[in-house]
Formats: structure tokens, C-alpha cells, sequence
């Protein structure tokens, strides 16, 4: 039987790890409308949807729509079978190939790739606030092997490469984000590393800082090397005085308080945050369009982790309410704010307010798409066994345990 253009969206929208919601959400689509789609609904007919369609998923339009069903049919199983999904080859224009055809040697790269590339960065980092890591990391993985083809096979000017090289940079530094908070901390570790010697190639300052931000916060969150957290935050801040903005510069400034804090060192985490708060407030250099979600009320949930570890409870908390006030229209994040809000609370013994906490976002606390999260609600959890004397953590744990 025939593979229809429904049954081929679905299996190309399955094979990435998107859900129909996400899928959706990138092209205009209800979810009853995408599942519609999927099973050869009217808009399978509609070019300009699957364009959309196309462009979401990083396929090829020709596997979606050519001229005659079996000539449609021969290629969509063609594309199945020769793996190009995982590998990623039937992203880049022209390249899509059979099982008898050889692999192109080279693919011109323009602009307008390495523009794509960038806002499907873009895309990633919005997608990871809304939705969580563990529904992203095939997806950002998948992205990250295009990218790697174009750099490998294809033929630009030395301003493209240059470019491509940028990009490829922060495409690894995105897929390193969302596999950290997919709790996939060797994987992103890995990403990171490639990040930073990608983006020292193509003498990227501000790729090179974003690389080392994050693979700070892996050094000081598990805990083994702060002090090696203080030396990446230290480099990236380096890197990010030529050419980053404000925000790139308060974000390393706050990673470095954390890690300040993982080492008990209370001094240097004002410091720290005293220099976050004035890069925040200056105009030099410019921030990359991913940092654009990047508000004071991230900063301050940022630097409430700071003074948490340091044990500074009711600072913490202060800093975390104006994170959750702050987040709004980012309700996965503001969910991750209050999450370590009722950390903060049980930490400093005020279990029926950390409890009230979370049974107030009970729903949002058990949806929430990143083990990242769920690990940290986990040793909530662990902590309040031995608080069932206490009616809001009864209440919790009742809940928790019946989920």
C-alpha cells in the first residue's frame, strides 16, 4: 500500500521526538488540526502547508509532495530506508538521495543556509522554555549533524565559512542545553567542547562565551569541580568584553556567582553579581538574538540558585519570587522558578510553604518535559518523608505518590 503524505509526516514527526502540540506550534497548526494532517486531511493538498510542514521538520518539499503518488511513494520509502533522517543528508537542498545513489561531494552554501541554521538556534532555545530538553535532543542532534554535513561536504566563500563555523557553534551549544536538561550531562558535556573549538576557529567571542557559560554550569552542578566553574565563567566573560552585550556579559558574570557559591566563597558571589547587574544596565556590544528571552527576572532566579547554596534562604527567596512574577509568558519556566522556590523553602525548614508551593502547580510541577526538574521535584520529595507530621507535606506527598 501506498506510504500517503499523512503517514510520511508522521513518521518524519515521530522519528525527531516532536509532538504534534510542537509541531503545531511551528506551523500555525491546532493539534486536532496537525492530527488531522496526518491522517490526509484537506490541507495535504495545500502547497504553502506543506511547505511549512517542510521547513519544520528539516525534510526535503519533494518528499512531501511530487507529482504522481507513486512516484511518491518510491521516493518516501527511498528516504526512509537510507537513514537520512538520523544522519540528517536530506536537510540540505539537493542532496536527497536513493539507496543505489552516491553521495553528493558538495553542496553550495549561501546566506540563506547559515540563516536558517540561525534561526532554527533561535527556535530551539524558545522551543526548550516552552516544551523542556527531553522532547528536543533528536531534534537539536539532528540539527547539529546538518550543520556538520554543510561543513564537511559543501563549498562556500571564507565569509560563509566563517559564519557556518559561528553557527555550528551555537547550534552545538543549544543541543548541549537541552541535553543537560534532559539530564544527559555527558552528552551535553560533549557538545560544549565542540562548541567552544568550533567558535575559537572562527574567532566567535560570543559563541566561545556561550560555550563556556554552559559548560561552567556542568562543572559547579555536579559538584566535583566549582573551582574549574569559576575558570570557565572567568573565560567566557573574557571572551564576551569584545563583542557581547549586556546580556552575555550578566549571564557569565551570574554563572561565576554560582560557582563562587558551590565553593562557599560568599565575597566573591556579590562580587560577582554586583558585576552581573552592571553589564545588565550597560549598552555596550551586542547580544545574539537567542539571549532576546533573557530578562531581570531570569537574572534574578539565576542568582537566587547563588545564595541558596550559600544558605541565604530568605535572600533566595526574594530573588526567586520576582523570577516567578517575571516569567509569565513562559509557563514551563515559571514553573521551574517556583520548583526551586519550594526547594529554597525546604532547605530553610519552611515545609508547609514549600509544600503549598507545589501543590498549587501541582499539574505543571508533574508535566514539566525535563529530568533536569524532575530529579530536583524527586529530592524534594525524598527531603519531605520525614515531614509527614505536617499536613501540607502530607498533602504533597499523597499527591506525588498517587501521580
Amino acid at each position: 500500500m501506498p506510504m500517503t503524505t499523512g503517514e510520511t509526516i508522521r513518521r518524519i514527526r515521530k522519528s525527531v521526538g516532536m509532538t504534534q502540540g510542537e509541531l503545531g506550534a511551528l506551523i500555525y497548526f491546532t493539534q486536532p488540526a496537525v492530527s488531522q494532517l496526518e491522517h490526509d486531511g484537506p490541507a495535504v493538498y495545500d502547497v504553502r502547508v506543506l511547505r511549512r510542514v517542510a521547513r519544520a521538520l528539516q525534510v526535503p518539499l519533494a518528499i512531501l509532495m511530487v507529482e504522481s503518488d507513486e512516484e511518491a511513494d518510491v521516493n518516501r520509502r527511498q528516504f526512509f530506508r537510507s537513514g537520512t533522517l538520523s544522519a540528517s543528508a536530506a536537510m540540505i537542498p539537493g542532496a536527497l538521495q536513493t539507496a543505489d545513489t552516491a553521495r553528493p561531494t558538495s553542496v553550495r552554501v549561501g546566506a540563506a543556509d547559515v540563516e536558517r541554521i540561525t534561526d532554527s538556534i533561535d527556535r530551539i532555545h524558545e522551543l526548550q522554555l516552552m516544551a523542556g530538553g527531553d522532547r528536543l535532543c533528536e531534534i537539536a542532534t539532528n540539527e547539529v549533524r546538518y550543520v556538520e554535513q554543510l561543513l564537511d561536504l559543501g563549498s562556500y566563500t571564507d565569509k560563509i565559512g566563517t559564519a557556518l563555523s559561528s553557527a555550528s557553534a551555537e547550534m552545538m551549544t543549544a543541543a548541549g542545553w537541552v541535553h543537560y536538561d534532559a539530564g544527559r550531562w555527558n552528552e551535553a558535556k560533549r557538545y560544549y567542547a565542540d562548541a567552544a573549538q568550533a567558535a575559537t576557529a572562527a574567532d566567535d567571542g560570543i559563541a566561545a562565551a556561550h560555550a563556556w557559560i554552559n559548560s561552567c554550569l556542568l562543572s559547579y552542578r555536579e559538584g566535583s569541580r566549582p573551582k574549574e566553574g569559576v575558570q570557565l565563567a572567568e573565560a567566557a566573560q573574557l571572551a564576551a568584553r569584545r563583542q557581547g552585550g549586556p546580556k552575555l556579559r550578566a549571564l557569565a558574570a551570574v554563572r561565576e556567582a554560582e560557582a563562587y557559591s558551590a565553593i562557599g566563597d560568599r565575597s566573591a558571589v556579590v562580587a560577582a553579581v554586583n558585576r552581573a547587574h552592571r553589564a545588565y544596565e550597560s549598552t555596550k556590544g551586542h547580544d545574539p538574538s537567542y539571549l532576546a528571552h533573557l530578562p531581570d527576572a531570569q537574572l534574578s532566579g539565576l542568582i537566587g540558585l547563588a545564595f541558596m547554596r550559600l544558605g541565604e534562604h530568605q535572600t533566595a527567596t526574594s530573588y526567586f519570587q520576582a523570577a516567578v512574577d517575571g516569567t509569565a509568558a513562559y509557563p514551563r519556566e515559571r514553573i521551574a522558578w517556583k520548583i526551586r522556590m519550594a526547594q529554597n523553602f525546604v532547605r530553610a525548614r519552611e515545609i508547609a510553604d514549600g509544600c503549598t508551593v507545589l501543590t498549587d502547580s501541582f499539574d505543571g510541577v508533574i508535566q514539566v518535559a525535563s529530568t533536569r526538574l524532575q530529579t530536583a521535584v524527586v529530592g524534594i520529595a525524598d527531603e519531605l518523608r520525614q515531614y509527614t507530621a505536617i499536613p501540607e507535606a502530607r498533602e504533597f506527598l499523597g499527591r506525588w505518590t498517587a501521580r
